[in-house]
């Protein structure tokens, strides 16, 4: 999924390098993927991909299939969380948006 293309889909279950890649990060680096992730949204829908691309731009990860499919996976439980907002298929990064919630929306 690295280049995100079109028809790029998040696998389920994770891919093995993703889970190790996990672990090694631990809870302290889950907690800093899923802050920039947070820093990168908007209250405007924005598509997952721009969202994972500029979290990984912003200098703190590396970039290789595994670290960008962990961000997706990240951004799905920052929505089951609250954290974001969402529409469309979250498994596929180019055709699903995420926004920070706004709980003053009409």
């Amino acid at each position: 999924m690295l280049l995100l293309d079109d028809d790029d889909e998040l696998p389920e279950p994770p891919e093995p390098g993703e889970v190790v890649l996990a672990a090694r990060l631990g809870q302290n680096g889950l907690q800093a993927i899923d802050a920039a992730l947070v820093g990168h949204a908007r209250p405007t829908w924005l598509k997952v991909a721009r969202v994972v691309y500029e979290a990984l731009d912003s200098g703190c990860f590396a970039v290789d299939d595994d670290t960008v499919d962990l961000h997706v996976r990240r951004v799905v439980s920052l929505v089951a969380s609250g954290a974001f907002e969402s529409q469309g298929n979250l498994r596929r990064p180019r055709w699903s948006e995420v926004r920070l919630p706004n709980h003053d929306r009409a």
